[in-house]
């Protein structure tokens, strides 16, 4: 928590505190104010003194008041400003995360850190600024006021204090591992009901949906019997106040009425002396309050700080190359190799091209063979285990992300679009496309279902059809104008024709470029100026359509297979 504390502005909080410490002294005051009104009155005082003395409070009460409000104000905007910080830095973080990254951690304990665990921050750091703060400043003034009152009566908050402090202990010693076990719960039951959203119709096609049922209310009552557990610990912390605040009147009350029948303490300084008393003992209470969300908040600060400290598998070194403006670039992998962690064998390995300007390779294979692998690795989004991936000579490790990719335009397996309009989505692609150049890439994407680039877009283009979304994806990647395309299997949802036709509107517009195709037709690759194939992260073959077909047997078979199909 310490940490994530820092991360606010010192200054203010130094300000905040100030503040905080003339609301305290400002409400503390009131009791010795109203003890020397019943002083005087006791001892029969003229009026003038005592409306002199019920002006000042009035005055007092205001101006605290107004420092209260002021100072609320100043917290609250300290504490969100503080879960504004943590989630910007989370998301920078995350989205620069590998694939390693993100599959080490899962998709919904990254939403839970980012969202609830901020949350459970924000609302401590809140309460930390009012009552850690406060409490103390009040428990001091209030034991130095009630000292200065009467001394002889100061040895009650020894016994009760201490007392206070050792019951707060014990239960929040019992109750902080179980509110760490809390977060890890609240993890799976995001997990088991993103998982039930996204895969909605595969629940419902196989017939599940009571499976799915009875995994989430298993999740959902582990949660709700571990959370009553807890609570039911804390419970215990507003009896045990109850019971030593009880006792600790009692003897306040007991001790001083024998002090004011032996003439040695006037009633009025035995009234201030329980109401700084019963503040103080407010004061713990408050704290212990805060020690109900402490915990929790605790473990969020260590998620969060698990993410950030979190070291990037794929990162620009220090002493990071640059390409510089360039209208062509050379592509070569030198003996590059793959392999995820944990795996039997590489996912590819021995992978060797060179592809120049005007160049296009297709990649084909069956599924599994590391298509993808090589795309993603030429894109830097998985790091090579060993080879070199180099761009005019340069090797991508030491070029910086952002321009390596600035030269690649990808269309990716998965037809991914973003809510907003198709217009927001392609400037994806360049942020500068003008409205013909857009139009000019749905053209070449065979986008003719596109009436107004205003057209809105659902999340993941729900509202667009396979074929769709793989046009709009590939217009996307076209119209940011790359030096290198790669088109990973995103022809798959289109037929023939539009197939064909698409490929041909993309001639022209990549003569100048390299461009890669992945895909499992053969129809797709058939015009490509090299085809390799691949098998089991392998290239057992490669050269032209005609040359794979008088030599490949592999190849062979994948075309004999689309052809008898298709032919069925």
């Amino acid at each position: 928590m310490i940490r994530i504390w820092k991360m606010m502005n010192s200054k203010k909080i130094i300000f905040i505190v100030t503040l905080i410490f003339l609301e305290a002294v400002g409400f503390l005051v009131l009791p010795t104010l109203a003890a020397e009104i019943l002083n005087l009155a006791a001892q029969g005082i003229e009026t003038g003194a005592v409306r002199t003395i019920g002006i000042v409070m009035i005055v007092v009460t205001l101006i605290t008041i107004v420092i209260a409000v002021f100072s609320t104000r100043l917290s609250a905007q300290e504490s969100q400003g503080l879960g504004n910080t943590l989630r910007k830095k989370l998301f920078e973080k995350i989205m620069s995360f590998s694939s390693q990254e993100l599959s080490s951690f899962g998709t919904s304990t990254l939403i839970t850190r980012t969202s609830n665990d901020v949350m459970q921050i924000q609302l401590v750091t809140m309460l930390m600024l009012r009552l850690i703060i406060m409490s103390p400043i009040v428990m001091v003034v209030s034991f130095l006021f009630a000292f200065q009152r009467e001394a002889q009566l100061a040895w009650v908050f020894a016994v009760t204090i201490p007392a206070i402090a050792i019951g707060v202990g014990l239960i929040l010693r019992k109750a902080s591992p179980i509110f760490r076990s809390i977060q890890k719960k609240t993890d799976r039951l995001n997990q088991i009901f993103r998982e039930g959203l996204t895969g909605m119709r595969v629940i419902r096609a196989f017939n599940t949906t009571s499976y799915e049922e009875e995994r989430f209310d298993e999740a959902n009552q582990d949660f709700r019997d571990t959370s009553i557990r807890a609570n039911t610990i804390l419970a215990l912390m507003l009896p045990v106040m109850i019971i030593v605040m009880g006792i600790s009147n009692v003897l306040i009350f007991t001790q001083g009425t024998q002090l004011i029948s032996l003439g040695i303490m006037d009633i009025g300084n035995l009234v201030a002396f329980v109401q700084y008393g019963v503040q103080m003992l407010i004061s713990i209470l408050q704290v212990a309050m805060l020690f109900f969300f402490l915990p929790r908040a605790e473990v969020s600060a260590e998620r969060i700080l698990e993410v950030l400290d979190t070291e990037l598998h794929i990162r620009d070194e220090s002493d990071v190359d640059t390409l510089g403006p360039v209208d062509k670039v050379n592509l070569e992998l030198k003996d590059v190799a793959f392999g995820f962690k944990g795996a039997e064998r590489d996912a590819v390995c021995d992978i060797n091209m060179n592809l120049e300007p005007g160049d296009t390779l297709a990649i084909i294979g069956g599924t599994g063979s590391g298509k993808t692998t090589i795309a993603n690795l030429i894109t830097r989004l998985y790091e090579a285990t060993s080879g070199e991936i180099l761009v005019n000579g340069k090797d991508i490790g030491t070029i910086k992300q952002h321009e390596l990719r600035e030269n690649i335009g990808y269309a990716p397996q998965q037809a991914l679009l973003f809510s907003g309009t198709i217009r927001s989505n392609l400037q994806y692609g360049n942020p500068q496309a003008s409205e013909e150049e857009m139009w000019h890439a749905l053209s070449i994407a065979q986008a003719d279902f596109v009436e107004d680039l205003d057209r809105r877009v659902e999340a993941g283009g729900r509202n667009f059809s396979g074929g769709q979304r793989q046009r709009l994806n590939i217009a996307r990647a076209i119209v940011s104008q790359p030096n290198i395309y790669i088109f990973d299997d995103s022809f798959s949802a289109l037929d023939f024709k539009t197939d064909a036709k698409l490929r041909e509107a993309l001639k022209p517009e990549t003569e100048d470029a390299i461009v890669i195709i992945i895909a499992q037709r053969v129809n797709t690759v058939v015009n490509a100026d090299e085809i390799l194939v691949l098998d089991n992260g392998q290239i057992v073959g490669r050269g032209s359509h005609e040359e794979l077909m008088a030599t490949n047997r592999l190849y062979q078979d994948i075309v004999s297979s689309q052809t008898k199909g298709a032919g069925e």
